[in-house]
């Protein structure tokens, strides 16, 4: 038995007023994270400020990362359309988690974090095996 599904589009808008620094970072070839001046805590993605209300820093992410798990994604999705299919993974930087795009990689692999656009003109975290 099935039940007819219909589609969904969702839209959103991002606030970036607060983070405009990462989204810049991004034009700018650097990705970045928070971290609080008053816990230590670290954020990825950046937040304008800690869950313990404190004050945070930014902070480049430069170091090699290792890939943690990753997923190549067949079923492209609505405005996805001119893409083909492709991986996103998931790779520890020290203390924080990203996900980026990335090609050719496993489990274990050591990357490094690099930015550029989309197909679409949207700037995106890739990774670079190393």
């Amino acid at each position: 038995m099935f039940i007819e599904s219909r589609e969904l589009v969702m839209k959103h808008k991002i606030p970036v007023a607060k983070t405009s620094k990462y989204w810049q970072g991004l034009e700018e070839g650097k990705v970045y994270k928070t971290v609080c001046r008053n816990c230590g805590r670290a954020h990825y993605p950046p937040r304008a400020e800690c869950l313990c209300g404190g004050e945070v820093k930014w902070v480049e992410i430069d170091e090699e990362g290792v890939v943690e798990a990753f997923t190549v994604v067949y079923a492209i999705p609505r405005g996805f359309e001119w893409s083909k299919p492709y991986t996103i993974a998931i790779a520890r930087f020290g203390d924080i988690r990203v996900m980026g795009w990335a090609e050719n990689v496993k489990v274990g692999d050591k990357v490094a974090i690099k930015t550029g656009k989309d197909e679409s003109g949207v700037w995106k975290v890739y990774f670079e095996v190393v």
